[in-house]
């Protein structure tokens, strides 16, 4: 858990990051990063499909937002990694690359319409 270290790293990509506001953020983050990330969720269309992006802690799989079957809802707010079908909606978490619940440090790549989780080591 090394935030300061992440910001640059992060930097670089600030072009083609969707960032989403999670529990503890404060506006201080955004001071310092060179993207957005206040937006309490975001939604894009992508391959056909509806993408919502949220932090999980108002909307969450039990309490999904209203999204046309075959949606995608993915959320963080728990730090563990889930792929569930929900009423018709995707509902993936990718677990957390810096405080895992589950025990492994991970993310969710998507790739050619595809999701995958990658467990991250060292």
């Amino acid at each position: 858990y090394a935030p300061k270290q992440v910001i640059p790293m992060l930097s670089g990509y600030r072009d083609s990051i969707i960032a989403v506001r999670g529990n503890c953020e404060a506006e201080v983050d955004q001071m310092v990063l060179p993207f957005s990330c206040m937006a309490e969720f975001s939604q894009l269309l992508l391959d056909g499909k509806t993408f919502y992006l949220t932090h999980g802690h108002h909307h969450n799989p039990d309490n999904l937002p209203p999204l046309p079957e075959g949606s995608v809802f993915l959320f963080g707010h728990t730090h563990v990694k889930m792929d569930e079908m929900r009423g018709g909606i995707r509902c993936l978490n990718p677990g957390s690359v810096s405080i895992p619940k589950d025990g492994s440090h991970s993310c969710l790549i998507y790739e050619n319409g595809e999701f995958s989780f990658r467990i991250l080591e060292g």
